[in-house]
């Protein structure tokens, strides 16, 4: 089973790849040639790295300088290599066990400048071997794996540590109705002989939870909401269940029917950011938590809460573009199926698509929830011109207090040190704007500092 990923999203990950530091035991740059055994010495290494680090794959490049990242360009022409008379890819793909589903790409990164790109699945329920030996990197170089038992042993825990998603699953008699019609939607090879390659079983060939999770007998739930306004009365609402392959296109489907369009042609909520947040929310929500992702649209803003705390990472690291996955084999399925084109990448696309508005997404994570809040920019657009309007027959304010009087339009409940946050301005320049504005009677303050709201007088 295999989903072809495209030439541009090939090009983003190697750019997201060389931008980190490349002693990783996942990753692996290769300026020239190597030998055909080692490239399978080498796809053993990456997976079995990539399950110690938690990772869905491991990625062997070639094409990049392995010290300054630099793309070269490599004239490793892999379809017509051959090892005896069977070709390259056959014969790796019957020695590496087990059948782990790598899968490689040729990406043309630029005039002149082409790659070889070598996607390997982590490794699942036993370390992925070549030719019967097992392999993993330490520092820049492969090694046998038997001859590192600290590192054979930690290896061995990942593998044998149990995550919900690897559970026996306590309904053994599952269909997949939904999960075959999306697979042929999508050009997805899928039947009873991929259950092993999507790592639907455990050793002993029993369903595990990540296949209960894709199948039509699925419990979890997805709860949807739109409200006409911030009292959160509904103007729709629904619950979507079955597989949650299905659950999440069906939402997506719904999401962009309620991400409207202004007049100017802007999107409600701009670029892929409604998308990834969705697809982030499925991804990476806790399922052994009794709690359901709930998706709201309110007129200014759509909340995205999925039940999970963030999963050994910090924010900082998160919103410097780093991951850790609750679910690397649910990460895996979405990705065989083109809902993730490019993991690394996903909050960092929404961040980015609100690079040119006044107002920024936020992220907040709980001890069982992370939630992302999407503002609408077209609301935000209308309200701009309402206060240029109003700022051009009355008062004039300096720019820090506009911006300070337009993030309190949007949210009457912000304190100082929230606005401190979504303007990166320093507290006294903050404290000089709140007093402008009272001054010259745009707000007023009701209630306490801290439990108190501002009030919008003009």
């Amino acid at each position: 089973m295999q989903y072809m990923l495209t030439n541009k999203s090939l090009i983003e990950l190697v750019d997201v790849l060389c931008k980190g530091n490349s002693k990783k035991n996942w990753l692996k740059f290769k300026r020239g040639f190597i030998s055909n055994k080692d490239i399978g010495k080498d796809i053993s290494a990456l997976s079995n790295g990539a399950c110690l680090c938690g990772k869905p794959f491991g990625y062997l490049i070639f094409g990049v300088d392995d010290k300054t990242h630099e793309i070269k360009g490599t004239t490793f022409d892999y379809k017509n290599q051959k090892q005896g008379n069977e070709e390259l890819e056959n014969w790796l793909n019957r020695l590496v066990s087990p059948k782990i589903g790598f899968s490689i790409y040729e990406v043309k990164y630029a005039a002149l400048k082409r790659l070889v790109f070598v996607e390997i699945p982590a490794a699942f329920n036993q370390p992925t071997s070549f030719h019967g030996v097992e392999y993993i990197r330490i520092g820049s170089y492969r090694q046998e794996l038997r001859k590192h038992p600290e590192v054979e042993k930690k290896l061995w825990y990942s593998l044998g540590h149990i995550s919900w998603e690897q559970e026996v699953s306590p309904n053994q008699n599952l269909h997949f109705k939904f999960l075959s019609l999306i697979a042929e939607s999508k050009g997805v090879a899928f039947s009873e002989d991929k259950f092993v390659t999507l790592r639907f079983l455990d050793n002993n060939g029993r369903f595990n939870n990540l296949a209960y999770l894709m199948s039509d007998e699925n419990s979890h739930v997805v709860k949807f909401a739109v409200y006409r306004n911030n009292n959160m009365d509904f103007a729709f609402k629904k619950e979507f269940t079955g597989s949650w392959i299905s659950i999440l296109e069906q939402v997506l489907v719904y999401v962009n029917i309620y991400n409207d369009t202004s007049e100017a042609a802007i999107k409600s909520y701009p670029g892929p950011s409604l998308r990834e947040a969705v697809v982030n929310a499925f991804a990476h929500f806790d399922a052994s938590f009794p709690s359901d992702i709930k998706i709201e649209f309110y007129p200014d803003r759509v909340e995205i809460g999925s039940p999970g705390s963030l999963y050994r990472i910090t924010m900082k690291n998160v919103l410097e573009g780093g991951q850790s996955f609750r679910n690397p084999n649910l990460v895996y399925v979405l990705n065989k199926f083109n809902f993730i084109e490019n993991y690394a990448t996903g909050l960092k696309k929404i961040l980015f698509a609100y690079n040119t508005y006044s107002v920024k997404p936020k992220i907040e994570t709980t001890d069982n929830f992370f939630i992302v809040s999407l503002p609408n920019v077209n609301k935000v657009e209308n309200l701009n011109n309402t206060l240029k309007e109003k700022l051009s027959k009355n008062d004039t304010l300096s720019d820090v207090s506009m911006k300070v009087l337009e993030l309190i339009k949007n949210n009457v409940n912000l304190l100082i040190n929230d606005l401190i946050i979504l303007t990166g301005k320093s507290r006294p320049t903050i404290t000089r704007a709140l007093a402008e504005l009272t001054k010259k009677e745009f707000i007023a303050r009701e209630g306490s500092k801290k439990f108190g709201h501002w009030k919008v007088i003009k």
